[in-house]
């Protein structure tokens, strides 16, 4: 054991004394929460503002629905000449969205027939989908309005028009954009989970092996699965500081815009990051396995350097499905690794409970093949092919 940490206290050094390595690899976790709470600020003032601030709206044929353009100016709604072609001016962007009130809606109006009114817009920008939901919802209110006017004109109670009463009762802790913006969060964790110490496990194999430092080092009396795991140890403990500081630094983020006039009020507490790290555990051992034997048998930095690029995307890629496709949690989930530790820790930043069988089936399943992925580590390191490569 004491050649272990020989090894582990040689690689831990050296790391320290490469301060730009190291410097970058703490900057890192930090882009990832400041992009993330640049993107809260930003998308809740804008819908924080929705209900309050007065928009504008281009409307073509406007003279054919004098009630109509007064109730949409009486609810903050600007109303602006529309453009001669409006699915033209909609698409290059020049104007956000376009009522236009086809000819013959007046006539039917006032026969009391449907009146059709078509709304242009570019669902691909927010700032349109936010202005047409405000748009609509007056337009709704509007129709409502004018419905109850014709039934109590004909004698008729309006509330026999609206046999239901729907009512929506949102239970989540997230009563707002943050319950999105928390699905985010497992994929960077993820990613810096892959990425944290992937230039130490680099250096520490492949890159002595190029220096030729690496055959001198192996012909100490020490056995060679020693020398595997105290590299690995150190690859550990800076992936691990890396992840550390990414929560650290999106708890602070959220401490921030919390704090704000931003409209997202939701901030986990500090037990959940504790928990969140805690999970990890098991996984950044498995990301750091991976790359040894990646290391191990690659043939130059550059070849290490491309596959240790591509591995991260893997493992991230359900986290940032699940940020739109939410799936339900089951046993059997937790037996893949990164896809259960990726559940388990959007769980816990939504503040929702979590089952104790599936933290422990996740963390014992990575665990074990964790261990196995280290003795096949343990095993390329015995042989002469690791002073060459493949």
């Amino acid at each position: 054991m004491r050649n272990i940490w020989i090894v582990f206290a040689k690689e831990t050094l050296d790391n320290l004394r490469d301060r730009r390595s190291l410097y970058l690899g703490l900057i890192y976790p930090v882009i990832g929460a400041v992009l993330l709470g640049m993107l809260v600020s930003f998308v809740g003032g804008m819908f924080r503002g929705q209900g309050t601030s007065s928009i504008s709206l281009a409307v073509v044929g406007g003279d054919q629905a004098p009630e109509l353009m007064d109730f949409l100016t009486g609810n903050g709604i600007d109303l602006l000449p529309g453009p001669n072609a409006p699915r033209q001016a909609v698409r290059a962007g020049s104007a956000d969205a376009v009522l236009v009130i086809p000819d013959g809606y007046a006539e039917d109006f006032g026969a009391m027939r449907p009146a059709s009114l078509d709304m242009v817009i570019n669902a691909t920008r927010l700032s349109t989908v936010i202005t047409v939901s405000r748009v609509v919802g007056v337009l709704r209110a509007y129709d409502r309005e004018i419905g109850e006017t014709r039934l109590r004109n004909h004698g008729i109670d309006p509330a026999v028009a609206s046999p239901l009463n729907i009512r929506s009762i949102n239970v989540g802790r997230s009563r707002n954009l943050a319950g999105f913006f928390l699905n985010m969060l497992p994929p960077f964790i993820i990613f810096t989970i892959f990425v944290g110490g992937v230039y130490l496990a680099i250096d520490t194999t492949s890159g002595e092996r190029e220096r030729g430092s690496l055959e001198p080092l192996l012909a100490n009396p020490v056995a060679r699965w020693e020398f595997m795991l105290g590299k690995a140890m150190a690859t550990f403990l800076f992936t691990l500081t890396a992840v550390l500081v990414q929560l650290l630094a999106f708890k602070l983020m959220f401490e921030l815009v919390s704090a704000g006039e931003y409209g997202v009020k939701v901030n986990p507490d500090l037990g959940a990051f504790v928990g969140v790290l805690l999970i990890s555990l098991p996984l950044v051992a498995f990301a750091v396995a991976l790359q040894i034997i990646v290391a191990t048998v690659s043939r130059s930095i550059k070849e290490t350097q491309t596959y240790l690029g591509l591995l991260p995307l893997l493992p991230s890629l359900p986290g940032m499905i699940l940020v739109f496709v939410p799936l339900k949690a089951q046993v059997w989930m937790m037996t893949i690794p990164t896809f259960g530790q990726i559940l388990l820790i959007g769980r816990l930043m939504r503040s929702e409970p979590v089952a104790w069988l599936h933290v422990v089936v996740s963390v014992g399943m990575t665990g074990l093949i964790t261990g196995l992925l280290l003795y096949f580590a343990a095993y390329l390191y015995d042989r002469d092919q690791l002073l060459f490569g493949g």
